[in-house]
């Protein structure tokens, strides 16, 4: 059994430090965040090739190497839970040394329309009157990345706190891609509508007073240069090799090949460094004729893999397992594989 208690930490206290309103964004915790020792290991890949389990797994590593250590998981469909065979959630816990927790980012998306949506109405609302409800009638993939902001906010706010590593298993492709380049998007995103409010700065006392609005200049650019020096410092922090890894996680089939290429290609352009893949759910030589067809065709795309990557990337291959990655004594039977795969984990 997984041993669980709720952890509460007297030293930082995350929930002080989020943003409530218009000024206060990510800038204290992510300056706090880069002058820590904090590593942090993201894990990517679409849904089912077992990002849980490898990030699950390697956290198990790093503990058992006496890291302080905590894994978080913004997947969608979130199964941290399901391999620790008790509920984790919203809450950070301690399972058997870990410290684990599951973000739901859509719970939280309208407080981010309200506090990143809420300036690009404030903006506007220097030229037109407009109300605050517009904003309920935005869908959420129309402001860029809302979700992808709050998952990063919840994940990087814990690098100012005393772990060693913090293992994050990112949610499916799209998704993570989005979110690897967020701090782009944001810092576009805030300079083009101080930009607008530059050239239309000289309206805002008539039209506060018209509207009764809140269009001050120092409210809305303290929000957006907040926002821009938040994407600056999430960069450092994502593009810093002594800092930050990224793992893709794959099965041996064509898709692999063409996901991994467009991940490491996206990577690349960012800045973001990648060393190595964990390959799953390879099937074991035997004498099956079914097993043994489908392992010839794992070992086409596996030398497919390690010629096209094995020489930028250590290709860790992991056997696929006879049983359901569910409990500590199969996380811990999967982790001893990986790090003898590894080498070096961290």
């Amino acid at each position: 059994m997984w041993v669980v208690e709720v952890v509460v930490h007297m030293k930082k206290k995350p929930e002080s430090q989020k943003p409530e309103g218009p000024g206060h964004t990510l800038s204290e915790p992510l300056r706090a965040g880069l002058k820590s020792k904090t590593r942090l290991i993201l894990l990517g890949g679409k849904g089912g090739v077992g990002k849980t389990t490898a990030a699950v797994a390697m956290a198990v590593l790093l503990n058992k190497s006496g890291k302080k250590v905590l894994v978080v998981s913004s997947d969608p469909a979130p199964s941290l839970s399901d391999i620790f065979e008790t509920p984790i959630g919203g809450t950070i816990k301690k399972v058997h040394g870990l410290h684990a927790l599951e973000i739901d980012a859509k719970s939280a998306v309208e407080k981010y329309k309200k506090l990143y949506g809420g300036v690009i109405v404030d903006t506007l609302a220097t030229i037109v009157p407009i109300d605050d409800t517009i904003l309920d009638e935005i869908p959420n993939e129309v402001v860029p990345g809302f979700d992808e902001l709050f998952a990063l906010e919840e994940v990087l706010v814990y690098l100012g706190g005393d772990y060693d590593f913090i293992v994050w298993d990112t949610a499916p492709t799209g998704h993570t891609l989005r979110l690897l380049s967020l701090p782009d998007i944001m810092h576009k995103y805030a300079t083009g509508l101080l930009t607008v409010h530059g050239r239309i700065e000289g309206v805002l006392t008539a039209i506060k007073s018209l509207f009764d609005r809140d269009t001050t200049k120092d409210s809305i650019v303290e929000t957006l240069t907040g926002l821009k020096e938040t994407a600056v410092l999430t960069k450092k922090i994502l593009t810093d090799p002594a800092r930050t890894e990224f793992i893709p996680v794959i099965i041996p089939e064509a898709l692999a090949l063409h996901q991994t290429e467009r991940f490491k290609k996206v990577l690349d352009e960012l800045g973001i460094p990648m060393h190595r893949m964990i390959v799953n759910g390879i099937v074991p030589e035997n004498t099956c004729p079914f097993c043994r067809s489908r392992r010839k065709m794992q070992v086409h795309y596996l030398e497919a893999i390690h010629k096209r990557f094995g020489s930028d990337l250590q290709v860790i291959e992991m056997p696929l397992f006879s049983f359901e990655m569910k409990g500590q004594d199969a996380i811990r039977q999967y982790a001893g594989s990986l790090g003898i795969h590894a080498g070096e984990v961290g």
